[in-house]
């Protein structure tokens, strides 16, 4: 584990075969809830009316939330909510201890804002640690406290809290928002299709970019180990 007030990105890395395994099975994961959550968004203005606790099942952003909320029974709703979202945190948190603390430094090297962003993050998790967890809980965060040698059941104890309480507020916003949402849905029932067909168009154009790009990051990735050690 990091020492208090030692940079989570400091130490050399070893990736020994167990911690492949693992990051070989929290990618999986993640690449699957990927997929899900493509299908979920570009298929929501169907879902949303029709099968609400499909689409966060699939796709459990804030604004699917929010429109799901006042329609689907509050408890099915926070139980689907925070299952989709624990089980896509904690396969950011393994991913993040197979890598340990270099892979920040590897995120930095490739991907400078989103890494200048990480390491914010990281001084935050140093200053609030747990807190961060209950309170914040997000892929990132996760990733960070599983680099930190947390340990599995203190994270689950830590953020699945916390996402239920968020969860249980979108319920109350949902509520406090219901006419106007209700009006929202209304209007999208009347245009889910050609809504689909463009909504379905733009984000296939989108990921298909991202898909480009991801190739030619593991392109990089083939011919450039990450910085701070072997991988064996």
């Amino acid at each position: 584990m990091a020492q208090a007030g030692e940079p989570l990105g400091a130490a050399p890395m070893v990736m020994t075969g167990e911690a492949q395994r693992v990051a070989r099975l929290a990618g999986g994961t993640l690449a699957v809830l990927a997929v899900g959550s493509f299908l979920g968004a570009s298929s929501s203005l169907y879902l949303v009316n029709h099968h609400p606790l499909l689409l966060i099942a699939l796709s459990p952003i804030g604004r699917h939330l929010l429109l799901v909320a006042p329609t689907v029974d509050p408890v099915a709703f926070v139980a689907v909510a925070v299952g989709r979202r624990t089980i896509f945190y904690l396969a950011s948190f393994h991913l993040g201890r197979a890598f340990g603390p270099p892979g920040v430094l590897w995120i930095e090297a490739r991907a400078r804002r989103f890494g200048r962003f990480v390491r914010w993050i990281e001084r935050l998790f140093g200053r609030l640690g747990r807190w961060l967890v209950l309170l914040a809980a997000s892929p990132t965060v996760s990733a960070l406290a599983g680099i930190s040698g947390m340990r599995t059941r203190t994270f689950l104890a830590l953020a699945v809290p916390g996402l239920v309480v968020r969860m249980l507020l979108v319920v109350a916003l949902a509520e406090w928002l219901r006419e106007p949402i209700e009006a929202v849905l209304a209007w999208i029932e009347a245009h889910w299709v050609p809504g689909t067909i463009l909504l379905a168009t733009v984000l296939s154009v989108d990921q298909g970019r991202r898909i480009l790009r991801a190739r030619r990051e593991l392109a990089r990735l083939h011919a450039e180990p990450p910085a701070g050690g072997d991988v064996g």
